[in-house]
């Protein structure tokens, strides 16, 4: 049984209307699999798990587009304000697709846009959507956009939500994550560790000061397409990111055998 098990459910519908958080503070934790079980206990009375079809876990697979240098993860690394991350994720169980689009925000908050697509990769609509949300953001588009994208990283998940309606919270939970880079590297997040992301309108979420009790802390240069670039492409390991790298991560393979 599932640690989210122990909490009652609520359906999409109603996880939208409470809680879409499309404009957020987001604060991830990278912890073992035996604190997840302590932190549902704790988040019994204030938080549900979605479920859909019978199903309280689903596949995502995602795919990042970046520019050709890989500027997007430059403008991550070092903070800059007019940065963005986009992808095109598949919700495999649903069997629908959302490109989206997610900006750094006044203070610190991650404004996220998205629209349905057909999953095929990086369309004309897609960077069309994309463009336009980074001028309406930022006033001009930033570097990383003006050049051509490509696809940089495939990412793959399996997450469980939890989600506090009446005060306007999520915590996700991946308990298992996989990187796959253009030329086949992979790798992986190490069994016995999951990732955290809590969202919120503002700071210091419920599910934020049970982590605290627990003595676990936010992993500020925790971004899943850092990690899955770092673990797939040979000499890029950018400092702030390795001491998560050795802890938690592994590769699976270093090439494709095919």
């Amino acid at each position: 049984m599932s640690p989210a098990d122990l909490l009652p459910t609520i359906g999409l519908a109603e996880l939208d209307a409470a809680a879409a958080l499309l404009v957020r503070v987001d604060r991830k934790y990278v912890v073992l699999v035996d604190d997840v079980a302590e932190l549902c206990q704790a988040l019994v009375p204030t938080h549900r798990t979605l479920e859909i079809d019978g199903l309280k876990a689903f596949t995502y697979a995602s795919e990042y587009y970046d520019s050709l240098d890989l500027r997007c993860l430059r403008d991550h690394v070092q903070g800059r304000r007019r940065r963005f991350k986009c992808r095109t994720r598949r919700y495999v169980d649903a069997g629908t697709s959302m490109f989206e689009v997610k900006l750094r925000g006044p203070g610190g908050r991650t404004h996220k846009h998205r629209f349905a697509t057909a999953g095929e990769g990086l369309d004309a609509d897609a960077v069309a959507f994309l463009r336009e949300r980074l001028v309406e953001a930022y006033g001009r588009l930033p570097e990383a956009a003006a050049g051509p994208l490509a696809a940089s990283l495939e990412v793959d998940c399996s997450r469980t939500t939890l989600v506090a309606s009446q005060l306007g919270e999520r915590l996700t939970i991946d308990w298992t994550v996989g990187f796959r880079g253009p030329d086949g590297a992979t790798g992986r997040l190490r069994p016995g560790w999951v990732v955290l992301e809590s969202k919120s309108a503002g700071p210091n979420a419920t599910a934020d000061r049970v982590l605290r009790s627990l003595g676990c802390r936010p992993v500020g240069m925790c971004s899943k397409y850092g990690l899955g670039l770092a673990m797939t492409r040979p000499g890029l390991r950018p400092a702030p990111l390795r001491p998560l790298l050795r802890s938690s991560f592994e590769p699976i393979l270093t090439r494709s055998t095919s």
